[in-house]
């Protein structure tokens, strides 16, 4: 990006990549990391998603991740996508083998098999119709050319005997496809004739061991690669353009900056419009000093934004840490304040959340209204490489939070993570250990002066557990052989008719998915080149992962408790800085803080009301998703 005309360059950079982070190969993986792997072999939307988005295209920006690392989940995707291949093309060969050498009897399993997948296949041409349509007549053709190829093959070998005909004949009678005696029946045939169900029920066996075969293999790899306790051990990246590509995604996931191509500015942190997330707003005017002691001689001073939103992050902090921090003036912390490792929340970390649309412009424009300058490129962008920067500077951070009305946005965002905390006697004798809640609060908080006004701005969101069937990867390891396989056909069996029958589609559709996904690779323009392009994050994999609902109830009292917390620690942090530092009048902001304080969280006879929006508007928090192998 530069600033022609006139423009003044700053002593450094606005926006840079992340440094690389420290390998952590000798370090257990986070239980997210395993349950998020293990569903790229157990959901193949899930798999193909995380492919997508981070492998076939590499110039996307990378959603922060905040207790898992995205490295290992696309390399384990990738393999998951291989182990698929190979099973599909095993499928495959054992169609063609059925084609063969029985092929009234394979037929006949197809179209028994077919029902199975009709409305699977009816749900994936509602969603994707044009490219689920085009699958379907490229695989049919070929099916069928297969077929005919196949047909000619054996009738030049065994007379006039054909895939639309059954023999009639085993003796040594004459006419077309009457015997097995040289007369031009192969014994394939006669034994299709004479022990249709053996065949059937071989055919059957084949094809079900193949499917439950790599799943008890996928589920062998996750009780060895994913138990509980497993270090940074990932599978092999599969090329050098791979390999780059992670090196930048392990990097720009410790980011600060996120640009998104979805309605929600939040990814990563869960859905802004679940029940149970929560956002309010409150409008202040600055111009009204307070009176009694706090005035100011009649006049309020002026509100830094930048010193406000650090008054919030001070007090946020001392939550956690054991000592408040240093005074402004670096003077010792008042020892009064120690907070006791039982009242600590450990799991506290407050950041900057920068964000902005993924639709970037790139073409030369004028800088402001005024026209005087013009501005090249896009701020977010590196021009050279062609993708997003990933870290904003403490400068850029700060110019932002004073130009509300730019185009990227700061909030400062609060996260409670899932860890739990240990339970000690007086004699810290160990009662309990600390137990994962399997839930993650973000709160945002954007803080506006304009106008002679303040505007501030609270949203918590919360992401559910991760699903159960992800969790498999925490029993696996103490079944044993027996109770793998087991396993496998537990799980397994529903997938069998979908996925035998979809075998030739998946071939096709993988074969050709890996081949455009490499041709776009090594062709594609370099997209910092176009007027406008789409640089934005399309999903976050711990929210694809996510559950539909909270696993307990506790889990949402737990959700409550922090976000009450935190937006009472925020309002309180706010009022003392525009109140005690600056002298302005904050009793319409007490009013409009008591209002959202007090429509929390009502529990009635099972059932959640909770406020999300100032004005009296609730919502009503409803209870309301399998492995696809």
């Amino acid at each position: 990006m530069t600033i022609t005309d006139a423009g003044r360059r700053a002593a450094g950079p606005f926006f840079t990549h992340a440094p690389p982070g420290a390998g952590g190969d000798d370090q257990p993986q986070q239980n997210a990391t395993r349950y998020l792997s293990a569903a790229a072999y157990l959901d193949k939307h899930f798999c193909d998603s995380v492919i997508k988005e981070y492998v076939d295209d590499e110039h996307r920006a990378v959603v922060p991740s905040f207790g898992f690392d995205l490295e290992p989940v696309i390399l384990h995707a990738l393999r998951a996508r291989r182990l698929r291949l190979f099973r599909d093309m095993a499928l495959a060969a054992v169609w063609v083998a059925g084609w063969i050498f029985a092929p009234l009897i394979t037929g006949g399993i197809f179209l028994l098999a077919l029902p199975a997948v009709a409305l699977y296949l009816l749900d994936l041409i509602r969603r994707r119709p044009m490219v689920i349509l085009v699958v379907l007549a490229v695989a049919g053709a070929v099916i069928w050319l297969v077929y005919k190829v196949l047909s000619t093959v054996i009738n030049s070998g065994s007379g006039s005997t054909t895939f639309d005909q059954e023999p009639t004949g085993t003796g040594t009678g004459t006419g077309t496809g009457t015997g097995d005696d040289g007369s031009g029946v192969p014994g394939f045939y006669a034994a299709q004739a004479h022990h249709p169900f053996i065949v059937g029920i071989l055919l059957l066996v084949v094809f079900s061991a193949v499917v439950l075969g790599h799943l008890a293999m996928v589920l062998r790899t996750l009780a060895r690669d994913l138990a509980p306790g497993a270090t940074g051990r990932v599978p092999a990246s599969p090329s050098e353009r791979v390999r780059r590509l992670l090196t930048r995604i392990a990097s720009a996931q410790r980011g600060n900056v996120t640009l998104y191509s979805s309605e929600n500015p939040f990814m990563g942190a869960g859905d802004v419009k679940a029940p149970w997330a929560r956002a309010w707003s409150i409008v202040l005017e600055l111009d009204r000093a307070a009176s009694g002691p706090l005035g100011t001689g009649g006049k309020a001073s002026p509100v830094d934004p930048v010193a406000m939103h650090a008054r919030v992050r001070s007090r946020l902090q001392e939550m956690r840490d054991e000592w408040p921090p240093r005074g402004p003036d670096g003077a010792e912390p008042d020892r009064s304040r120690w907070l006791p490792p039982n009242e600590r929340i450990a799991g506290l970390v407050t950041d900057v959340h920068v964000v902005g649309r993924g639709e970037c412009a790139q073409r030369r424009r004028p800088l402001d209204a005024t026209g005087g300058h013009h501005f090249e490129g896009h701020p977010l962008i590196d021009a050279q490489a062609g993708v997003p920067f990933s870290v904003a500077s403490p400068e850029a951070i700060e110019a932002i939070v004073r130009h509300p009305q730019g185009g990227v946005r700061c909030y400062q965002r609060v996260m409670v993570g899932a860890q739990g905390q240990a339970i000690l006697g007086r004699d810290n004798r160990p009662l309990a250990p600390a137990e994962d809640q399997d839930i993650a609060l973000s709160a945002f908080v954007y803080l506006a002066v304009e106008g002679r006004m303040l505007y501030g701005q609270f949203v918590a969101t919360v992401l559910p557990p991760i699903r159960r069937e992800f969790r498999i990867v925490d029993v696996l390891p103490t079944l044993g052989t027996a109770g793998l396989l087991g396993r496998s056909v537990r799980i397994g069996w529903k997938s069998v008719p979908r996925a035998v029958v979809l075998a030739w589609f998946r071939v096709i559709g993988t074969l050709w998915w890996m081949a455009r996904g490499y041709f776009a690779a090594t062709t594609v323009s370099d997209p910092a080149a176009d007027m406008v392009h789409d640089y934005g994050a399309r999903i976050s994999v711990r929210e694809l992962a996510a559950d539909a609902d909270f696993h307990t109830f506790m889990q949402e009292l737990d959700a409550d408790k922090y976000t009450r917390l935190i937006e009472r620690r925020v309002n309180e942090a706010v009022l003392d800085y525009l109140s005690g530092d600056c002298g302005i009048d904050v009793s319409a902001y007490r009013d409009q803080a008591s209002v959202i304080m007090n429509e929390g969280v009502i529990m009635t006879g099972g059932s959640i009301s909770g406020q999300v929006a100032v004005g009296g508007r609730g919502s009503r928090i409803e209870q309301k998703q399998g492995i696809n192998p």
